[in-house]
């Protein structure tokens, strides 16, 4: 997280779709000390779908919109091994 102007934390969520996600989001969004300015979603580059819980990428997609916070997408490769995976989520991040 980054400290921004205004105190409040800056912060990409890590979104998987699923129950637990909403759930966090939901919880930071009532915490005055932090400031939710992404969704963050892994997704298979083959199939198009969420590296979780295999979601459609437009389903994803629709969610942000309706949220109304911008997806980073990071697309990884089918496989994936840890090296891989590393390298793609520094370069996201780093972004």
């Amino acid at each position: 997280m980054e400290l921004v102007g205004d105190n409040h934390q800056r912060l990409l969520l890590s979104w998987s779709s699923g129950k637990d996600s909403c759930w966090a989001l939901h919880q930071l969004l009532q915490d005055s000390g932090v400031r939710v300015v992404g969704l963050l979603t892994t997704f298979n580059s083959h199939f198009q779908r969420s590296a979780i819980h295999g979601v459609r990428m437009e389903l994803l997609r629709l969610q942000a919109k309706a949220i109304g916070l911008p997806l980073i997408e990071v697309g990884l490769p089918w496989p994936c091994d840890n090296r891989q995976y590393e390298h793609f989520m520094a370069v996201a991040l780093a972004s």
